[in-house]
């Protein structure tokens, strides 16, 4: 390539050092003429737009074989690419993004193009470099990202749709199903007074098995309700003192605590950002888990909390009939019960899966130890912010 005396290109020595310079940049290269024609081609922009040297010399800006398009898909009108407006108002245009077509592999190749007019003593277009960056890549990792970003959007609002339908259907079939509940419950213990007498042995046992079965089943649906009433209103999250918690869940299990004779091990515990009210109510349901199963033995209850990391990590340990590891982690889903004796454990199977939802809510984790004959320990963490 000529260089003349009054061109500003930067490069000093011969021609052949100024071309292997050039040829080395991974950035392509185009020398245009004032009519955009191609005077030089660096081996960059051969490789980037899919043409030989021989093939790209003389073209212009304007060529239709470019058939270059915007990001939107849109054609891109001749006189805007970079070149032709640096020639038009004899300033830099910088990052434009422009798809150009390559008839030869019949793909597309996305350039980040600038330009860069060169000026002649009279102020007039003499030259214009033209330079660009292969970003395909970029955009089709970027086009990735936007279909993930939209899918994850659709998908959120799904599932916020989902978990509204749920927890209204949650709501309305607990509370339309406790009227026919209570009508069966009652008419059985009517039918019971009336035709106590003329029954035999046997049906009154029938009797009893439904009046059970509904009470039961209304324990259940008030469990379900209760569980579907954890709020995930971040809104209500407030510094809480885990002593007031503690002593707040006690007050609730009073009677219980005085039947069992139970002792418990109480330290300082810290202050957290946590709703105080699921709080209470995850105390309350591990505490009264420790009472339900306690064995033969006299209940001792022991509570303690520790700084782990950017965490508190709790525990409750207590020194009933404990859990064969094997049922570890199905004690946590929901209506799952390990003891389907009603009158010796009574439940429904809501409470521990009410205790995860709340620790998930939390951002933290909840998981049991424990074996059997030898007692429970309850972890669960929080953290710290």
């Amino acid at each position: 390539m000529k260089q003349e005396s009054d061109n500003i290109y930067l490069f000093t020595g011969s021609e052949e050092k100024t071309n292997k310079l050039i040829n080395s940049l991974r950035v392509g290269v185009l020398l245009q003429g004032p009519q955009t024609e191609i005077l030089f081609i660096n081996k960059a922009a051969q490789q980037m737009l899919g043409l030989t040297e021989d093939e790209l010399s003389g073209r212009t800006s304007f060529h239709p074989e470019w058939n270059v398009i915007y990001e939107d898909g849109s054609p891109f009108p001749g006189l805007s690419h970079p070149v032709p407006t640096a020639i038009r108002t004899k300033k830099p245009v910088s990052n434009v993004i422009m798809g150009v077509y390559r008839p030869v592999t019949r793909d597309r190749v996305w350039l980040l193009v600038n330009a860069e007019p060169l000026l002649d003593e009279k102020g007039e277009i003499k030259e214009v470099i033209c330079s660009f960056s292969d970003i395909t890549e970029r955009k089709e990792t970027e086009e990735k990202l936007t279909w993930l970003y939209q899918s994850l959007e659709i998908r959120a609002f799904e599932l916020a749709t989902s978990n509204a339908e749920l927890k209204r259907f949650a709501y309305v079939a607990t509370h339309d199903l406790q009227e026919p509940l209570r009508l069966v419950s009652s008419f059985m213990q009517l039918l019971k007074k009336k035709y106590e007498k003329q029954l035999d042995e046997q049906a009154n046992g029938y009797i009893k098995y439904a009046v059970e079965g509904a009470n039961h089943m209304k324990k259940l649906l008030l469990d379900l309700l209760e569980f579907s009433k954890v709020s995930s209103n971040k809104e209500e999250f407030t510094k809480t003192d885990m002593n007031l918690v503690l002593k707040e869940a006690c007050r609730e299990l009073t009677n219980e605590l005085k039947d069992s004779e139970a002792e418990l091990i109480i330290p300082t515990l810290p202050m957290i950002r946590a709703n105080t009210l699921l709080m209470v109510q995850l105390f309350e349901n591990l505490i009264g888990n420790a009472l339900k199963f306690l064995g033969s033995r006299k209940p001792v209850i022991q509570i303690s909390c520790k700084e782990e990391g950017d965490k508190y990590l709790f525990s409750i340990k207590d020194n009933g009939i404990g859990i064969d590891p094997e049922y570890t982690d199905k004690i946590f889903v929901l209506f799952q019960r390990l003891h389907q004796d009603n009158q010796t454990y009574k439940g429904t199977g809501v409470g521990l899966a009410i205790c995860k939802k709340i620790i998930e809510l939390h951002q933290g984790s909840i998981w049991v130890v424990a074996e059997p004959g030898k007692g429970s320990t309850f972890y669960f963490t929080i953290p710290m912010e």
